[in-house]
């Protein structure tokens, strides 16, 4: 059987990929799960695995060209095998995915299966309440079209592929097809109008065009639907981090070894992790037409790259000792910096944690990622005058703005899961237990 090798969809707002190279002659023998191929993404430079065994007869797209998501790339097939003209396909008209599904499973993933089913309307898509708007009906005769993420997040959104309408090649289905669903409440999103366009240029200001990056045309998409989209609010507090720093000193001091030195972020994702799990109604996400929340701290971290910003996330974070969580912290924060992330560890987040303390920053708001439920913005360490038993002293603090979706929690929430954040940096001993 003959096997068509498309282009992945690697991210909720992938829409294309440029080939960087093929690691494997045409003519060679791969075996499934073997890499074949490095994509470069919007985000980051993307190993292709083979799906099925087979020698790898055809490259249709050479290295530097760029193709959508879901066109052909290369075909496998046996030896002797005939192969159709045109762009080939798995035999019996069926598609087959570019490369496997993820094997990271967490426990808020839907099980996988060889051939997805429909999924009914989850109960949590009704809390809102009122009646849903995706429907129930079983999908019509045949398979869907669609990528292996966009069933991945339809599975997860508790949406029908047959409802989702497609707008990859030939009607494909992709996930940002399925995200735009899901955030229209199960209708397909509006265009944008003429009111939301940019105004004229003015022909006597002198300027330029720059072109602008993959990176930087996803983080435009990305963020320009979520600051029209979510409904933002904001809490900001101040942090006593003097008893932190000098905890941080001691245990920096002790040069275990294999432990990086601590960081102030590495404090902070332990207190967000011990957090959410406190705090759960702030460990969630509004998907599909209602609340979701999940039951592992997943966080992203935000770090800055040459070409812009990624966030790479941290799973189970709960669950990992201070020591581990740092060396993870660190490792994660290493890799995304020299664009070796895996595809996994680009998505699942709940929240997230932007640090600019480092730049000089006293304070700012962040901008919520679409499918998590709320951001943490923190700035810089500094030194100014507190009151402490009466007295004028020097105190370390600072200061904090969590961002929070007002769809999944209130102020009164947000406010109590904040000062639960503030108070496990106050007292950082609770953060190694």
């Amino acid at each position: 059987m003959a096997y068509q090798v498309t282009m992945p969809q690697m991210g909720y707002d992938m829409t294309e990929g440029t080939i960087n190279r093929w690691l494997v002659e045409e003519g060679t023998r791969v075996e499934r799960g073997d890499t074949i191929a490095s994509i470069a993404t919007d985000k980051a430079d993307i190993d292709i695995e083979a799906y099925a065994s087979g020698i790898l007869r055809r490259i249709l797209v050479g290295p530097g060209e760029k193709v959508p998501v879901g066109a052909p790339i290369a075909v496998i097939a046996e030896e002797g095998e005939e192969l159709k003209e045109g762009a080939p396909a798995a035999e019996g008209g069926e598609e087959v995915p570019a490369a496997p599904p993820p094997d990271v499973v967490t426990e808020d993933e839907a099980p996988r299966s060889a051939e997805p089913q429909p999924t009914p309307v989850p109960d949590w898509a009704h809390q809102l309440g009122g009646e849903s708007t995706v429907s129930e009906e079983p999908p019509p005769a045949g398979r869907v079209k669609a990528s292996p993420l966009a069933r991945r997040r339809a599975r997860e959104l508790g949406l029908p592929l047959s409802q989702v309408r497609g707008t990859g090649p030939e009607g494909r289905v992709t996930a940002e097809d399925v995200e735009a669903m899901a955030r229209s409440g199960g209708l397909v999103a509006a265009a944008p109008t003429a009111a939301g366009r940019a105004a004229p240029l003015d022909p006597t200001d002198p300027s330029e065009p720059v072109k602008a990056t993959r990176m930087r045309e996803a983080i435009a998409r990305r963020m320009s639907e979520a600051n029209s989209t979510i409904p933002h609010f904001y809490l900001t507090t101040r942090v006593d981090v003097g008893a932190l720093m000098k905890l941080r000193s001691e245990l920096n001091s002790l040069q275990q070894p294999g432990v990086p030195r601590f960081s102030v972020t590495d404090f902070l994702v332990r207190a967000m992790a011990l957090t959410l799990q406190r705090h759960p109604q702030l460990n969630s996400a509004y998907v599909g037409g209602g609340v979701r929340r999940f039951f592992s701290s997943n966080i992203a971290l935000a770090v800055a790259v040459p070409d812009g910003l990624v966030a790479p996330t941290l799973r189970s974070c709960e669950s990992l000792s201070f020591a581990e969580l740092a060396r993870r912290t660190h490792d994660l924060a290493a890799r995304a910096k020299s664009n070796q992330l895996r595809p996994e560890e680009l998505a699942g987040a709940h929240t997230a944690i932007s640090n600019l303390g480092m730049f000089g920053i006293n304070q700012f708001s962040a901008i919520i990622t679409p499918g998590q439920g709320s951001v943490l913005a923190v700035g810089e360490v500094g030194e100014v005058p507190v009151v402490r038993d009466g007295q004028v002293v020097a105190g370390q603090i600072m200061e904090m703005t969590l961002a929070i979706d007002h769809r999944v929690t209130d102020g009164a929430e947000g406010a109590e899961a904040l000062g639960y954040l503030r108070w496990c940096l106050e007292h950082p001993a609770s953060l190694l237990i």
